[in-house]
């Protein structure tokens, strides 16, 4: 069950057309069913939301799980309630429990960039790919996949110079 509730922050998009997704690698694509127009379909998961009578429920669009899922994914405030809870606020580098932490993706977003909707590798976005950290471990461990992603781009970059190099011979 999520945390924070649906509010009138929350966009109104039942029933309205799936948007095209602007290959923002923060914010990912809403599934199909997200626009949904039958009443008592779940808007993530897609199946029906069904009774303890086994009849189908017309009054929710979602599953528990399924808008815990959505809440974590798409509202940091909700990840951040969640990994509270789970974590107790403990540093998982070196173990310090403090007041001041940070949410940190344990396989960083960046790796989705540039990757197709279809693609899209969904276990970057769940709870299990969260942790929390201390701002001091936060801040080496972003500064180490810096440096990585820096050395990998310029790698990148010299192969393409070699190609074109390659072409003129």
């Amino acid at each position: 069950m999520p945390l924070s509730r649906f509010g009138k922050r929350h966009e109104r998009t039942f029933g309205r057309e799936k948007e095209e997704w602007d290959g923002n690698f923060r914010k990912p694509p809403k599934p199909d069913s997200y626009y949904t127009q039958v009443k008592g379909q779940c808007r993530w998961c897609g199946n029906m939301i069904v009774n303890e009578d086994g009849t189908i429920n017309e009054r929710r669009s979602w599953h528990e799980d399924c808008a815990t899922e959505y809440m974590i994914i798409y509202h940091s405030r909700e990840q951040r309630a969640q990994l509270r809870i789970r974590d107790k606020g403990e540093c998982n580098h070196c173990g310090v429990i403090g007041r001041k932490w940070d949410v940190d993706h344990i396989k960083p977003l960046w790796e989705q960039k540039g990757v197709k909707e279809e693609d899209l590798d969904w276990s970057y976005y769940k709870l299990s790919n969260l942790q929390t950290l201390c701002k001091k471990c936060h801040r080496k461990k972003t500064n180490q996949e810096h440096h990585i992603r820096a050395k990998t781009k310029r790698q990148e970059y010299s192969k393409e110079k070699y190609k074109e190099l390659d072409k003129w011979e």
